[in-house]
């Protein structure tokens, strides 16, 4: 489910106690959006779910803290290659969240267990270890028409 979202969590980015967001971000919520990255300057791949986005910058949960000044690398969408949006970010902030259920770096439940766990109705066990919130401000920003087509693409792997 996508909800557009004018406010800001209770930890978002203020000054002087008032909003500093100049875009209106759009969570993601229930996704399992997961994003190939690769972090300046080594460029090694890493795995990301995205949690919000807006044509200003991204938010995203990450196995490991990143300093905040660091490149990302990053492409939106595009599944087939051929329309991706790719974009250059810097981490403006990052601090704790907790585990995605779904997050791609966590190790995958044997089948039995999903299989037994599925049949009696049980809840998976909560993930194990910390995460963080990765805040992220675009080097330059979605396009209306990057964000409606980043929009599309999310609001499709919903359906």
């Amino acid at each position: 489910m996508l909800v557009a979202r004018p406010e800001c969590s209770p930890c978002a980015a203020k000054a002087n106690g008032r909003e500093a967001r100049k875009h209106t971000r759009v969570m993601c919520l229930d996704s399992n959006s997961v994003l190939r990255l690769a972090v300046r300057p080594e460029f090694r791949g890493r795995q990301a779910v995205m949690l919000d986005i807006s044509p200003g910058g991204i938010g995203l949960v990450m196995a490991e803290p990143l300093q905040p000044g660091s490149t990302l690398v990053f492409e939106l969408c595009g599944d087939d290659g051929m329309d991706s949006i790719g974009r250059l970010a810097r981490v403006r902030h990052c601090r704790p969240h907790p585990v995605p259920a779904e997050a791609p770096w966590l190790p995958k439940a044997p089948v039995l267990s999903r299989l037994f766990r599925s049949l009696l109705r049980l809840e998976p066990p909560a993930p194990e270890g910390h995460a963080w919130f990765i805040g992220c401000e675009f080097d330059r920003a979605l396009s209306e028409a990057d964000m409606k087509h980043v929009l599309d693409r999310l609001q499709a792997a919903f359906a």
